[in-house]
């Protein structure tokens, strides 16, 4: 079997921050233009590499989410990639400074939208596109997806993440389908939101169905379902990623539509065990984000009971 490469979302949760690290809400995020907010950030990655103590990239992300990624990697042999907003294209072997920047909303390091100048999220493209451009990692590999299938036009590729990063990168990501010598049998998209038109008959679509079938949390769900796919790909013995995309499509659009609805009452040590891995998984998460999560994974517990419980633990964490 060729190779399998892996590329997955950075986490929120990272070692390593400190008062050197790189935070994308110092450089006057949204306020400055967009072109100088590029020109800046790239600037600071340069010169961070030179001047502070840096970590690889396979020792740098917390949670759950990174620790199934790396599971792939030891057991199922992937090579593992990351989406990184702040680098770009990273490998797991790279040593880069921890960093805060984010294409998820809501965040003080989160990459602005410029809808003065971009419609919808347009400008997350540009920002994939330049940092990808512009990374210190040129001379080591590839730092664009296209680069990357180009180099390897006969491997199989698992791409996973969550909306917002699979909407910065979907454009890279078709540019590539060229260099592939059959891109349907070698191409996957998990996310659980319709992607790029062109890029459709790729997807396979998660959702809190599946979680359930996974016994995953919704945080994991993608990476959890990566880790499934390629499973299923290598006890199978399929050669054509397109075959087994189809395949779970009709398993998948046979589980009951009402199953993620499905009541189940907990206890209260049931919820501070799923409140501190959310929060391990990603520090920055409101109450309400996980709350909405928690009901969807199909959990009962009382909203003011939960609110309390989670502001208990997450000033009890700080």
């Amino acid at each position: 079997m060729n190779q399998v490469n892996l590329i997955t979302t950075c986490t929120n949760g990272k070692h390593g921050m400190n008062g050197n690290s790189l935070n994308l809400n110092g450089f006057s995020s949204g306020k400055i233009s967009p072109e100088l907010l590029i020109q800046s950030w790239c600037d600071a990655i340069q010169v961070s590499l030179l001047d502070f103590e840096t970590i690889r990239v396979e020792n740098l992300y917390k949670g759950g989410h990174w620790s199934t990624a790396k599971t792939i990697k030891k057991d199922l042999l992937a090579e593992l990639w990351v989406l990184s907003a702040g680098f770009g294209l990273l490998h797991s072997d790279d040593y880069v400074l921890p960093y805060k920047a984010t294409f998820s909303s809501g965040y003080s390091e989160s990459i602005p939208y410029y809808n003065q100048f971009y419609i919808g999220k347009g400008f997350h493209k540009t920002w994939w596109n330049e940092i990808s451009k512009r990374s210190p990692f040129q001379n080591e590999h590839p730092t664009s997806i296209s680069s990357l299938m180009k180099l390897k036009p006969k491997e199989y590729f698992i791409i996973c993440g969550s909306p917002d990063y699979i909407n910065a990168i979907d454009v890279d990501v078709f540019n590539g389908l060229q260099y592939l010598e059959s891109p349907r049998k070698q191409l996957v998209i998990i996310t659980s939101k319709p992607v790029y038109s062109r890029l459709s008959s790729y997807q396979l679509k998660s959702d809190a169905r599946i979680s359930q079938l996974l016994k995953c949390n919704m945080i994991m769900l993608n990476i959890c379902l990566a880790k499934y796919f390629l499973n299923e790909f290598i006890k199978g013995s399929y050669e054509d990623f397109g075959l087994l995309l189809d395949k779970l499509k009709i398993k998948f659009a046979l589980l009951p539509k009402n199953k993620s609805r499905e009541i189940n009452k907990v206890t209260e040590e049931e919820v501070n065990k799923y409140i501190n891995s959310i929060l391990k998984e990603n520090s920055k998460m409101s109450a309400t984000q996980a709350l909405r999560m928690f009901r969807s994974s199909g959990y009962s517990y009382e909203e003011k009971k939960f609110r309390n419980l989670f502001y208990e633990i997450l000033n009890g964490n700080d």
